[in-house]
């Protein structure tokens, strides 16, 4: 087969996709990494599927037609194939899924059964769901299942990975997969940019997933590879891919000696305790298994809990979940029900506690298609690349960037505000103020009863390119502050022409500005943006009177660092610094409190 074969197939959907960006770019804004040509970088992670694989290289083309190329790339099992390819077969700013169809188009699956005869036909069996004749080859290989358990040695697909493989160390893969050799754009939702970025402050990584069956690991390589191999940076990427699609009785478990450890155990021991959190005596030999065993859609390998990301993890799974009940009537759909309850309770579990990131996750509607049946024909080997494009297609038609971010700047202020709601619901005004540092002060206790007193809350406006304000922003919401938030000045002035010019409601009117001091944004100085912003507002009749609150400074140390006077309507004093907790509440109470006789 050649790769038009495929890539024909999709060709109207492509041409689709590409006229509906035309006509609206921003419905596909997908990322805030861009390069000077327009490519869109994410994080990838691909679940696990055996055969069902080809639809993640469908998947992964029509997101690089579109554009869009991949920095940190995770995977499990066949996830973790296309992972790996992705990352081998060219630079980050590369396509290289048609790199991938080149190697595996006509690849004859079944070479990697190489088990024997005996192995071919419970695969067979199994592929066309006939239970005796699979039953009667369990039993034909129960000499390979107790001796080594598993009816295929693998080392024929890790022979042949390696081979295909550009890159024969994970060092020099490594080097390959942060080639970037241009700094890339962090854009901000007005495609200006922010600042620039090198390979190594974008953090990427190269995730895969196996099964440490014998000390009951989740093993994610090449993170923790120093555990296992003595020579980290001279193995072969191919052993980390045949341990995570080591699929349980059908393939060998892929083993590893630690008998190298023994002559340094106690600095080994103390890696696997910090990242293994394994106390035990080390073994002489781990046995690693298919990584689904424990996690088959690690969509979590590069999950951020505090903070709103730059790009997207993308997640594609193969297949629907949970939209109908398995077959238990036998044996074979007994154990098969089993095995995928396990690999998918920890990803079911991650996902149901962090919903925000269903909503970057698409899945591939495998239905119809056997996971084992290496004998897969050339149709439904395109049949599945189409149903990987259509995922992609759905993925991009459907997402919205904003909106994510949206909604985890939402949830991360969800995750602090009830801590003051707790405080607010048990305790006083008073006792809740004292918890930060506030006692015996009754003037200042009389200034927050009265902007609590406010049918409608006051209005501040948050100016900062990194959400690092959380608890701060729940400290306002208790003195019946709302927060509205942008990232840089020019989304500032647009909210505050909004808000604040002629004919703007008095409830809807800003009435404090906090702003961060630096940030890079057009030619202003990086270091006092903060300051050069509030000059910008000096000199605007209806946004001049508007006080400023430079976050975590003083006067004194704003002075110092702008060297001249300070616009006058930045209003921090001398003696407190707004990021103690005491001192911000002090200082945002009297700047609003100052306005109170306009405005009531």
């Amino acid at each position: 087969m050649k790769i038009k074969d495929f890539t024909l197939s999709v060709q109207s959907l492509l041409d689709d996709l590409k006229a509906e960006k035309e006509r609206n770019p921003d419905d596909f804004r997908i990322s805030d990494i861009w390069d000077d040509d327009g490519h869109q970088y994410v994080n990838l992670v691909q679940e696990g599927g055996g055969v069902l694989g080809l639809a993640l290289v469908g998947f992964t083309y029509i997101l690089e037609e579109m554009g869009i190329r991949f920095l940190s790339l995770g995977g499990t099992s066949a996830g973790s194939i296309n992972t790996i390819m992705l990352a081998d077969t060219g630079k980050p700013y590369e396509k290289k899924s048609t790199r991938i169809l080149d190697i595996i188009a006509d690849k004859e699956f079944m070479d990697f059964v190489d088990g024997g005869s005996d192995a071919v036909g419970i695969m067979r069996a199994m592929t066309k769901e006939k239970k005796w004749a699979t039953y009667k080859g369990l039993i034909q290989n129960l000499p390979e299942l107790f001796g080594s358990f598993g009816m295929n040695p693998g080392d024929a697909f890790e022979e042949w990975l390696s081979d295909v493989l550009v890159h024969a160390t994970w060092k020099e893969l490594e080097a390959n997969i942060t080639d970037i050799p241009f700094e890339l754009r962090l854009i901000d939702d007005y495609h200006k940019v922010r600042k620039t970025l090198t390979a190594k402050e974008l953090d990427i990584r190269l995730a895969i997933i196996a099964a440490d069956i014998t000390t009951q690991t989740k093993a994610e390589f090449p993170a923790m590879a120093d555990l296992y191999f003595e020579e980290p940076e001279q193995v072969n990427p191919a052993e980390f891919v045949r341990a995570s699609m080591s699929i349980p009785i059908f393939f060998e478990p892929k083993e590893v000696s630690l008998k190298w450890a023994a002559e340094k155990e106690e600095q080994i021991g103390r890696l696997w305790r910090k990242k293994a959190d394994f106390y035990g005596r080390l073994p002489e030999r781990v046995k690693l298994l298919d990584g689904g065993i424990m996690s088959n859609f690690p969509i979590d390998v590069f999950h951020h809990y505090s903070r709103i990301p730059n790009r997207p993890t993308i997640g594609v799974k193969l297949g629907i979940d949970r939209r109908k009940a398995k077959n238990t009537d036998d044996l074979v759909s007994f154990l098969g029900s089993m095995f995928d309850g396990v690999r998918n309770l920890r990803d079911h579990e991650f996902l149901r506690n962090n919903p925000e990131y269903n909503y970057l996750v698409e899945s591939i509607n495998v239905d119809g298609f056997n996971w084992l049946d290496f004998e897969i024909a050339d149709e439904e080997k395109i049949d599945l690349f189409k149903k990987g494009a259509e995922a992609a297609a759905r993925l991009l038609r459907r997402f919205s960037w904003a909106k994510y971010k949206s909604d985890i700047k939402s949830m991360l202020l969800q995750e602090v505000k009830p801590v003051m709601w707790e405080l607010s619901s048990m305790q006083g005004l008073e006792d809740v103020l004292q918890v930060f540092g506030i006692r015996n002060e009754p003037k200042l206790l009389a200034k927050v009863e009265d902007l609590r007193r406010r049918a409608k809350p006051y209005n501040v406006l948050w100016v900062d390119d990194a959400f690092t304000y959380a608890l701060p922003i729940a400290i306002l919401d208790e003195l019946n502050i709302f927060t509205h938030t942008v990232r840089n000045s020019d989304e500032a002035i647009k909210f505050l022409i909004d808000h604040n010019k002629t004919g703007a409601l008095e409830e809807e009117k800003v009435n404090l500005i906090i702003s961060d001091l630096t940030r890079i944004e057009g030619k202003a100085d990086p270091k006092v943006r903060g300051i050069t912003f509030a000059e910008q507002l000096v000199h605007d009749a209806e946004l001049c009177d508007i006080p400023i609150l430079i976050y975590a400074h003083n006067r004194k140390g704003l002075e110092g660092r702008y060297d001249k006077e300070l616009p006058e309507n930045i209003k921090n004093s001398d003696g407190r610094n707004t990021m103690n907790h005491k001192d911000f509440i002090r200082e945002v109470v009297e700047c609003i409190h100052r306005q109170l006789p306009r405005q009531q």
